[in-house]
């Protein structure tokens, strides 16, 4: 049987966020036809998971001790860094996970090697067997060149300018480095631009987790995500505090859940807006899908795909967003979902699936289809895995080297 070394910062788990969902589905169907040894920060907690894998390596999860810094000074510290590195802001952030993990992996012994986000990258051994692949889950130079275009201060967009350069560079050297790389978007896939072997897994959604309630009369918005990722700050920032306004212009009794894990003080903070709620470390987000009449993804940063707008179509509700927030999806504006980049014209979407029942239902409707025909998890794994097992058969390239 096919041995496979999986390795990541964060545990699979499809209770969890975005990447810890992928993961975990992708995991469960490749370790039907593989022998999985996960090597992650523990607890492992997703029974089916631990089910799966035919070797588990819990290391030491590094502690939250710069989380929870005070804003200023973790902003403070991260934006000086960007000068002068030759590695992007996020994968320094992964260096608290790879001691433990390059421990962990010294002498791993795999037909192929699955390394989790590009933070990981410098964990690649210079001498090694087997076939090394990099999964993108998104890219930091697309990111950090999204969220310079939103930053108020020059500077501010200087040092983020400067840090999707750095990436750019960097996410061409992981990706020559590596025997094959994994791209979630072939959008994503086309800006690596690598000349090696790149293979688009897209994310999915486990449309049978999610029951088709009739919809709500009620006013109600809600937008899902890991509250302490900088899309889902600024998204759920944005949103609040210049689209809100503008819908209780037209509905003053509008209802906005935003709910999600580990929420920072500035997404907390928003609970305090008239009529906005925060709902943090919750069991499960469908049940704040149901109550709702439109969900929004209203993301100006971010790459790869999201979750939470497939959830969301899974659900049966009408869907927002913004071209970045629906990217890789491949859905059809006015159809599937409505479309809207700019204060003004989200709210104006957003009023229209809150006073039109038809719309809302037409919306709804469309996004349950696609969701079911497109979306499901079950054969994006059935063809992750038959990748992954090529790659086996092919065994290492020559010359390859960090």
């Amino acid at each position: 049987m096919v041995k496979v070394a999986w390795v990541t910062p964060f545990p699979p788990d499809r209770n969890g966020g975005g990447g810890q969902i992928r993961q975990a589905h992708l995991l469960i169907g490749l370790a039907e036809r593989a022998s999985i040894h996960l090597v992650c920060p523990g607890p492992v907690v997703d029974p089916a998971v631990r089910h799966a894998v035919a070797v588990l390596t819990e290391v030491d999860a590094p502690g939250t001790a710069w989380r929870d810094r005070h804003r200023w000074l973790r902003q403070a510290t991260g934006l000086a860094a960007l000068v002068g590195s030759r590695q992007p802001r996020e994968v320094r952030w992964f260096g608290r996970y790879r001691p433990a993990l390059a421990t962990a992996i010294e002498h791993l012994e795999a037909d192929v090697v699955l390394v989790e986000w590009i933070g990981l990258a410098p964990l690649l051994p210079r001498h090694r067997t087997g076939r090394w692949v990099l999964t993108f889950h998104n890219l930091p130079s697309r990111m950090a060149a999204q969220q310079a275009a939103v930053m108020p201060h020059r500077h501010q967009r200087w040092l983020f300018q400067r840090d999707a350069c750095t990436a750019v560079a960097f996410e061409r050297r992981a990706a020559a480095a590596f025997d094959a790389v994994i791209t979630c978007t072939a959008a994503d896939a086309t800006a690596l631009g690598s000349r090696g072997t790149t293979l688009i897994v897209p994310n999915g959604v486990d449309v049978g987790r999610f029951r088709q309630v009739p919809q709500t009369t009620e006013p109600r918005v809600v937008f899902t995500g890991a509250l302490y990722t900088a899309p889902n700050i600024d998204g759920a920032r944005w949103f609040c505090l210049e689209v809100l306004p503008r819908i209780r212009e037209g509905f003053p009794g509008v209802q906005v859940d935003v709910v999600g894990s580990r929420p920072t003080e500035e997404v907390k903070a928003l609970g305090s807006l008239p009529g906005v709620s925060v709902h943090a470390d919750v069991a499960d987000v469908a049940p704040f899908l149901e109550a709702a009449r439109v969900a929004v993804v209203p993301l100006r940063i971010g790459s790869g795909s999201r979750l939470k707008a497939m959830e969301a179509m899974a659900a049966n509700r009408a869907l927002v967003g913004t071209s970045i927030g629906l990217e890789g999806l491949g859905l059809q504006p006015g159809r599937d979902v409505l479309v809207a980049n700019d204060p003004a014209g989200f709210a104006a979407a957003t009023i229209r699936v809150l006073h039109d029942d038809a719309l809302a239902a037409s919306l709804a409707a469309a996004g349950r289809a696609t969701a079911q025909q497109r979306f499901d998890w079950s054969p994006i794994a059935t063809a992750f895995a038959d990748d992954v097992l090529a790659l086996a058969e092919t065994g290492p390239e020559a010359g390859m080297g960090s």
